[in-house]
């Protein structure tokens, strides 16, 4: 028998969200929302699916390794230097950069109970022994108790600023006191995936932690992962980014792939950055809807968490409601880490309607 890495033996597999399709071919069914994958219901900018037409004929050609147009564009929209910027084919795949750059078998993962799968699976597949910090009530995270739990063997830290699957934040002071105390030989990894849903809520802006802008808070070594998969509307594209200081980025660029981003992704998301009114009419619009599925789960009886990003966890009232909803073709998600609850994407307001109507029946 062919021998592998012993270690991969306990590692997860990551499940995403069942694609439309497969509910489809699955339950047998003509029609399936899907709120399952935190995906922008709102589609993507008018521009950006220009962008994409006119540089499908350039599809026999590789992409700039190097993303140069984005990586420019990029850089002057977040006031950051050109070499603090990587791309990945989306965030994920710089958070297994990291795991591949900065941890081993002999160093340690932490990060709070319930964070998003990827940290787990990506530092278990390096050999890196992974320490979780339990939550507070109401799944609140104490960032003094991550502090506490750090340990002269501890390489790298994932934060999820707000938390996949709770929607769980914290809040820009908490985060200034906690970046003055983190050890010098530790990573910060702060996952901003839903940073566009969050920034009116007080959470921080990470990359201020790598812009030489504020003298009180001292240089520490942290990253910021961001994604176009969400508020963008680009998650078929797969196109993310890290922010980090030139000396982090330029060992992860040891690892990544070349031509890691294709033309496609490259193109969408130049475009993307320049429509910001799309942005703010999807943040806007999340709100709203938000509040409605906040009203309709108080009505039922559903304990929820608020949420600042694009979903909202709840406990589910029956342990078969999963799977009826599938029935019904509403695709949701079980949420990781959480025995008992699930989450929901906030949809468009029909979606939504629909959900909720549907949860009515089953009830």
């Amino acid at each position: 028998m062919i021998k592998h890495n012993k270690h991969l033996d306990n590692v997860p597999v990551y499940k995403p969200g069942k694609p439309i399709e497969e509910v489809q071919r699955e339950y047998n069914l003509d029609e399936v929302i899907k709120l399952a994958s935190n995906e922008n219901p709102y589609g993507c900018s008018l521009f950006v699916k220009k962008a994409v037409e006119n540089e499908a004929v350039h599809l026999n050609r590789y992409p700039d390794g190097g993303a140069y147009y984005l990586r420019k564009k990029l850089a002057s929209f977040l006031s950051v230097g050109e070499d603090e910027i990587i791309f990945g084919n989306g965030s994920n795949e710089i958070l297994d950069m990291i795991a591949r750059v900065f941890l081993n078998p002999d160093s340690e993962a932490l990060m709070f109970q319930g964070s998003f799968i990827v940290y787990k699976i990506v530092s278990m597949l390096q050999g890196a022994k992974v320490k979780e910090v339990s939550l507070e009530n109401n799944f609140q995270r104490d960032l003094n108790r991550l502090l506490d739990a750090i340990t002269e063997n501890t390489s790298v830290v994932f934060i999820d600023n707000p938390c996949n699957p709770t929607g769980v934040a914290n809040f820009k002071d908490e985060f200034d006191e906690f970046i003055q105390k983190l050890p010098d030989h530790v990573l910060l990894v702060l996952d901003e995936a839903y940073f566009e849903y969050a920034k009116q809520h007080n959470v921080p802006d990470g990359i201020n932690y790598v812009r030489p802008i504020n003298p009180k808070i001292p240089k520490k070594n942290v990253i910021i992962t961001r994604t176009f998969s969400k508020a963008y509307g680009l998650a078929g594209l797969r196109i993310g980014y890290g922010v980090a200081n030139k000396d982090i980025i330029s060992k992860l660029e040891k690892v990544r792939q070349p031509f890691n981003t294709n033309r496609l992704a490259q193109v969408a998301a130049l475009e993307a950055l320049k429509d910001q009114a799309f942005v703010k009419f999807s943040v806007d619009m999340n709100e709203k809807q938000k509040e409605y599925l906040y009203e309709e789960l108080e009505k039922l009886g559903i304990c929820y968490i608020p949420s600042y990003a694009n979903f909202i966890m709840f406990k589910s009232p029956r342990e078969d409601l999963y799977e009826r909803l599938l029935e019904k073709g509403i695709s949701i998600r079980p949420a990781f880490g959480f025995d008992g609850y699930l989450r929901v994407s906030v949809g468009t307001p029909e979606e939504n309607e629909k959900f909720v109507k549907t949860l009515k029946e089953i009830l």
